[in-house]
């Protein structure tokens, strides 16, 4: 029986090739640097680009929010920067919201490999098709940085780039590296802890875990962990659970602090894995932590003897709201 029935793995493998592509596809699409916000509209795979944007622009002035919904928010107007994310560009609850965004005067911009989408905006940067949304990341993440950089919103470093490429240049390592924490976590429910700030790369290997493993797993944040959830590692039943520590050289201290003394707690009754984020740059830091959870989930899904491409449940669930 062939498990991998759909070739994810080598999908997996052109993650690099894809962000070195992708920055090339907004090429002569600018918007005005007068905005004030920036909204990103998407779902799942195609939403996740919203959340990396955050985090890579946490220190901008621009504050950047993702809208997983049918609306957009209220302060929306012609100095917001909207950009609808859909890779099929049919998907329901983004081509919502983009009509939302467009009735509220909004600057808007969408990311797509075609659909609907794409003949209802007028900028459109067109990405490579016949992907599963989230093995995409790479074409959706670096069009949209594309995109602000052409703009003169953010800017992107060639040595980030470059150092990024270089982290992600041995498969073999990561692989390896995947296929081992895989192993510790099998037969158990993930639950991954980050800081706040790294809290979309947890999520991402949360979404990762579900999607192509069809594994349930869970994502939190450190500190707000220590004010509610670690009170049930006293009375889990031992073995259910393992816990997944990414640890990211720019954590606050206290954060690191608090880290290390849960670990204690943690240990009782979990599996604990620590994580240590390569990287100098931010977007060398973050590249390998979703790079990496790219291995992990799709050996997970290995060991469940499950095609990790596949998605049967959400095509399913698309048919009925259909009917």
């Amino acid at each position: 029986m062939v498990v991998d029935a759909s070739n994810m793995h080598t999908v997996i493998k052109g993650f690099p090739e894809q962000c070195k592509r992708a920055l090339g596809l907004a090429k002569g699409i600018i918007v005005s640097s007068e905005i004030t916000s920036i909204v990103i509209c998407g779902m799942g795979g195609s939403g996740i680009s919203g959340d990396l944007l955050k985090m890579y622009m946490a220190k901008s002035k621009i504050p950047v929010f993702t809208v997983r919904d049918y609306v957009v928010p209220e302060f929306v107007d012609q100095y917001t920067l909207v950009v609808a994310i859909s890779y099929s560009g049919n998907t329901e609850e983004t081509l919502s919201a983009f009509a939302d965004a467009k009735e509220r005067g909004a600057t808007l911009v969408a990311i797509t490999s075609g659909g609907q989408l794409a003949g209802k905006c007028q900028k459109v940067i067109r990405v490579p098709g016949d992907l599963q949304p989230r093995a995409a990341l790479g074409y959706l993440f670096f069009s949209l940085l594309g995109l602000l950089y052409n703009s003169s919103i953010i800017e992107v470093f060639n040595d980030d780039i470059n150092e990024m490429l270089h982290i992600l240049g041995d498969p073999k390592a990561l692989e390896e590296k995947g296929e081992e924490i895989a192993k510790r976590l099998y037969g158990t429910i993930p639950v991954v802890y980050s800081s706040a700030s790294f809290s979309a790369i947890a999520k991402r290997w949360q979404t990762q875990i579900n999607e192509n493993a069809k594994y349930a797993a869970f994502h939190s944040t450190f500190s707000e962990m220590n004010h509610n959830e670690i009170n049930s590692f006293m009375h889990m039943e031992k073995g259910t659970f393992s816990s997944i520590i990414l640890k990211d050289r720019k954590d606050h201290r206290a954060v690191k602090r608090r880290m290390s003394i849960c670990k204690e707690v943690m240990e009782k009754k979990t599996e604990v894995i620590e994580i240590d984020i390569l990287g100098s740059s931010l977007l060398a830091r973050m590249m390998y932590a979703v790079h990496l959870a790219d291995y992990v989930s799709y050996h997970l899904a290995l060991r469940e003897r499950i095609d990790p491409t596949p998605v049967e449940v959400i095509e399913w669930l698309k048919k009925q709201l259909v009917e």
